[in-house]
Protein backbone atom coordinates (compact mmCIF):
# COMPACT_ATOMS: atom_id res chain seq x y z
CA UNK A 1 0.00 0.00 0.00
CA UNK A 2 2.84 2.79 0.70
CA UNK A 3 4.48 1.54 -2.46
CA UNK A 4 1.29 2.30 -4.25
CA UNK A 5 1.44 5.41 -3.02
CA UNK A 6 4.90 6.28 -3.25
CA UNK A 7 4.48 5.55 -6.96
CA UNK A 8 1.44 7.61 -7.66
CA UNK A 9 3.35 10.40 -5.67
CA UNK A 10 6.21 10.09 -8.03
CA UNK A 11 3.40 10.35 -10.88
CA UNK A 12 2.16 13.37 -9.28
CA UNK A 13 5.49 15.29 -9.20
CA UNK A 14 6.21 14.02 -13.24
CA UNK A 15 9.80 12.13 -11.72
CA UNK A 16 11.17 8.81 -12.51
CA UNK A 17 11.95 5.57 -10.50
CA UNK A 18 15.28 6.32 -11.57
CA UNK A 19 15.51 9.86 -10.54
CA UNK A 20 13.90 8.88 -6.87
CA UNK A 21 17.04 6.32 -7.18
CA UNK A 22 19.28 9.12 -7.62
CA UNK A 23 17.97 11.48 -4.97
CA UNK A 24 17.90 9.04 -2.41
CA UNK A 25 21.11 7.22 -2.61
CA UNK A 26 18.66 3.77 -2.68
CA UNK A 27 20.16 1.35 -5.44
CA UNK A 28 17.80 1.70 -8.26
CA UNK A 29 17.60 -2.07 -8.52
CA UNK A 30 16.64 -1.96 -4.78
CA UNK A 31 14.54 0.50 -4.68
CA UNK A 32 12.44 -1.39 -8.23
CA UNK A 33 12.03 -4.23 -5.77
CA UNK A 34 10.79 -1.82 -2.76
CA UNK A 35 8.21 -0.02 -4.92
CA UNK A 36 7.28 -3.50 -6.46
CA UNK A 37 6.46 -5.16 -3.07
CA UNK A 38 9.40 -7.75 -3.41
CA UNK A 39 10.66 -6.51 -0.11
CA UNK A 40 9.79 -4.51 2.45
CA UNK A 41 10.89 -0.10 2.80
CA UNK A 42 12.45 0.84 5.95
CA UNK A 43 11.37 4.15 8.24
CA UNK A 44 14.88 5.72 6.59
CA UNK A 45 13.82 4.87 3.09
CA UNK A 46 10.40 6.17 3.78
CA UNK A 47 11.93 9.62 4.84
CA UNK A 48 14.47 9.74 2.21
CA UNK A 49 11.42 9.22 -0.24
CA UNK A 50 9.55 11.57 1.56
CA UNK A 51 12.15 13.94 1.40
CA UNK A 52 12.93 13.68 -2.59
CA UNK A 53 9.12 13.90 -3.09
CA UNK A 54 9.11 17.22 -0.31
CA UNK A 55 5.65 16.15 1.33
CA UNK A 56 5.70 14.32 4.69
CA UNK A 57 6.11 10.74 5.49
CA UNK A 58 3.08 10.54 7.00
CA UNK A 59 1.44 11.50 3.61
CA UNK A 60 3.02 7.99 2.21
CA UNK A 61 1.45 6.25 5.43
CA UNK A 62 -2.07 4.98 4.99
CA UNK A 63 -4.51 6.84 7.33
CA UNK A 64 -6.77 4.32 10.10
CA UNK A 65 -10.59 5.67 10.38
CA UNK A 66 -11.94 6.02 13.79
CA UNK A 67 -13.76 1.61 12.82
CA UNK A 68 -10.45 0.63 12.61
CA UNK A 69 -10.20 0.38 8.88
CA UNK A 70 -7.44 2.04 6.32
CA UNK A 71 -8.41 5.16 4.96
CA UNK A 72 -6.42 5.71 2.39
CA UNK A 73 -3.08 7.59 2.23
CA UNK A 74 -3.55 11.45 4.23
CA UNK A 75 -2.61 14.33 1.50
Amino acid sequence: MVARTIVSALGEARRSRRWLSDTTGIAYSTLRRKLHGDVDLSVTDLARIAAALDVSPAALLPRIDSTGEVAGPER
